[in-house]
């Protein structure tokens, strides 16, 4: 037997080679999103008219990824994936080259356009890990998505390498070569997208056959388990955004030296990515729901150590703790709706809509920060967002509770 996707002698087989090609893409598009968030908010002081506006071209780059994921999935739902992935690289490629010329020129503006431009990007590059398993069934759904996410690992290291390297180079603007990197990773990832494999790329033809359902149809009938399994990856984004973001502004308060808050922030990569060597596994064995609660509680623990203790060790363990709890919840809620949605029809769509509300929760927590850091504080930020996780897992509970009168566990509620 040659699928990858069945089991033999009780075991999964390997996973099929062609998943290490979502691998690679998936680094690019998190060492983009790694150079982006280290240099955004400096070239901003840089080049903005008031320091008040300075995270603005971040901001923007997270209002573009939201508006552009839904249609971005009804693109690849009718042309089919490797369309979409090929338009996402040349977003980039435009996003390096007017950012390089953004700082070369000192155009506000032009870096405005350039972070627009990485959000659309963005946007197409969120689908390789639904990509992946589009062919694939079963439990081998997770450790393949864990696979593609493990992608982050590699921009764990190369994105602040890059940043660090280029950033200040002899007869360039300063940061003008770091976009510019942006394009050469673009040029790097449309080679992949060629070598893409045809067969694991959805069928625009396949929901010819039926008139597809309206979105409000989609919200009025979303599955509880289907609504679960987004809300966690996208609560999980979004306080994993807001901690991080804040962790520095709290460093930066503690007049931590920078080289020592940049290591902080790169041990969080590290953690954020690191699991998803193993979590695949870990989801197979346990079940999604269980890996989900597991994230929920790590969030709670972060939480926690930022409440009773505000010094530097403290803080990198927190960081530590949250990058754990985001890969639980991230990874075990974009396996848990791959493996929801398998066979059914409208998967593009629903997939869409899931990535949409996780953009939304993610811009909050990317651009809410200093104001609740203004407004109530570290602590009061920490609490907010335990109160906000805790909601999580009550309604993780009742879907327990109700799949127990039903006559399931949780084991096959996962």
């Amino acid at each position: 037997m040659t699928d990858h996707t069945k089991l033999t002698d009780g075991r999964l087989e390997r996973l099929p080679g062609y998943l290490y090609l979502y691998f690679f893409c998936q680094s690019i598009n998190l060492t983009a999103a790694v150079i982006s968030v280290s240099m955004a908010a400096t070239v901003g002081n840089l080049i903005a008219p008031s320091e008040s506006l300075a995270t603005l071209p971040y901001g923007m780059q997270f209002l573009i990824l939201l508006f552009a994921t839904y249609p971005v999935s009804m693109l690849m739902a009718k042309q089919g994936r490797k369309v979409g992935f090929t338009v996402g690289a040349m977003l980039l490629i435009a996003a390096g080259g007017v950012g390089y010329c953004a700082v070369v020129y000192q155009s506000f503006a032009l870096l405005m356009i350039s972070h627009a431009l990485l959000g659309g990007f963005t946007a197409c590059a969120n689908y390789y890990r639904f990509a992946a398993v589009d062919k694939l069934s079963g439990k081998v759904k997770s450790r393949a998505v864990s696979l593609v996410i493990a992608g982050g690992l590699v921009a764990a290291f190369l994105g602040p390498t890059l940043t660090s390297v280029l950033h200040d180079i002899d007869g360039f603007a300063l940061f003008s070569l770091s976009y510019a990197a942006l394009s050469v990773l673009a040029l790097v990832n449309l080679v992949l997208i060629v070598w893409l494999p045809k067969e694991t790329l959805g069928n625009s033809k396949q929901t010819q056959a039926k008139a597809p359902l309206k979105v409000r149809e989609m919200l009025q009938d979303i599955p509880p388990k289907l609504l679960f399994a987004v809300l966690s990856a996208a609560v999980g984004f979004g306080i994993m955004n807001l901690l991080m973001i804040q962790s520095s502004i709290q460093m930066h308060h503690m007049q931590v030296h920078f080289d020592h808050s940049s290591m902080a922030i790169q041990w969080h990569v590290v953690a954020m990515f690191a699991p998803s060597l193993v979590s695949g596994y870990l989801i197979n064995y346990f079940g999604h729901q269980k890996i989900i609660a597991c994230g929920f509680l790590l969030f709670i623990a972060t939480s926690v150590v930022n409440v009773i203790s505000a010094s530097y060790p403290s803080i990198v363990l927190s960081l530590v703790l949250l990058g754990l709890a985001w890969n639980f919840t991230y990874v075990g809620g974009s396996a848990y709706i791959s493996v929801i949605l398998e066979g059914n029809e409208n998967a593009k769509r629903w997939q869409g809509l899931g990535d949409t509300g996780m953009a939304i929760l993610a811009m909050l927590g990317a651009m809410s920060p200093a104001l609740l850091m203004s407004s109530i504080g570290w602590q009061g930020s920490n609490i907010l967002a335990a109160v906000c996780v805790l909601a999580c897992i009550l309604y993780q509970v009742y879907l327990w509770l109700k799949d127990k009168r039903a006559g399931l566990g949780l084991e096959k509620v996962s």
